[in-house]
């Protein structure tokens, strides 16, 4: 169903985090394969300004939310977040696991990061988690007066770029290798790494525009729940696919 279908149907308060994609209205094609994506249904806009006051209204007192964004984009979803009553608190940007051929390729820089605005509800310390590890010794002080150093981050950077952290998006090898097409599917790991730092176990996260289900799947792999709409009917049942996938092989493993 569309989102705002749904969005008018939950009650206040009922999700504890939000981690979405919206569309942005740029019409996206991928231009650097010989199999071309159809135009994602929705990406001729959306009334924004609406989507984010229901996503304020949805989403718990003292929680977390993840709106992806475009660098031309970004003013106008930073200016009706804020004004629908979000705290903004970063732009993070993360490397994607392909370099993207949008616009002109002759005349512009390559587009190779994903950005999402990081806002808060209230406000939530992040969870203290085991994802990466200090590079200093455990008990190392940084400066004369600050606590010792923990053994893992409790603090990560707003940009995700190299080895140590997952990229944002798949590439076109594990597109075809998995058999989904999809121009702007996201890395599950990435995706619950944000769920772990910003969420905890049986809570909900919400994906309003939940394509072919990582947001949906970062959720069952960190014990939580999830709940979100899919206006393409193909991607869909692409989403339901995976998910009975990783459920099977959840229970084959316990």
């Amino acid at each position: 169903m569309d989102c705002m279908e749904l969005l008018q149907q939950m009650p206040d308060e009922s999700v504890s985090m939000i981690l979405t994609d919206p569309p942005y209205g740029i019409s996206y094609q991928n231009n650097f394969t010989n199999r071309k994506h159809r135009m994602l249904e929705g990406d001729d806009g959306i009334d924004y300004e609406k989507f984010a006051g229901q996503s304020y209204r949805v989403l718990k007192e003292n929680a977390h939310a993840y709106f992806f964004t475009r660098f031309d984009c970004y003013p106008y979803h930073y200016e009706c977040l804020v004004q629908a009553g979000f705290s903004v608190k970063n732009c993070m940007v993360v490397e994607k696991g392909t370099v993207g051929g949008i616009g002109d390729l002759s005349g512009s820089y390559a587009n190779n990061a994903e950005w999402i605005i990081f806002c808060q509800k209230g406000r939530r310390a992040f969870n203290h988690t085991t994802l990466l590890q200090n590079r200093k010794k455990e008990g190392s002080r940084f400066q004369t007066g600050r606590e010792p150093s923990k053994k893992y981050k409790t603090r990560f950077n707003s940009c995700w770029f190299g080895a140590e952290y997952p990229k944002a998006t798949y590439n076109s090898t594990w597109q075809k290798r998995n058999g989904i097409y999809h121009p702007t599917v996201k890395n599950v790991e990435f995706l619950s790494w944000l769920v772990q730092i910003s969420s905890n176990p049986q809570e909900i996260i919400f994906d309003g525009f939940m394509g072919t289900g990582s947001t949906a799947l970062a959720a069952v792999l960190t014990g939580r729940e999830y709940l979100g709409a899919e206006i393409n009917r193909e991607y869909y049942e692409i989403s339901q696919r995976r998910i009975e996938e990783v459920k099977l092989l959840e229970r084959e493993g316990n």
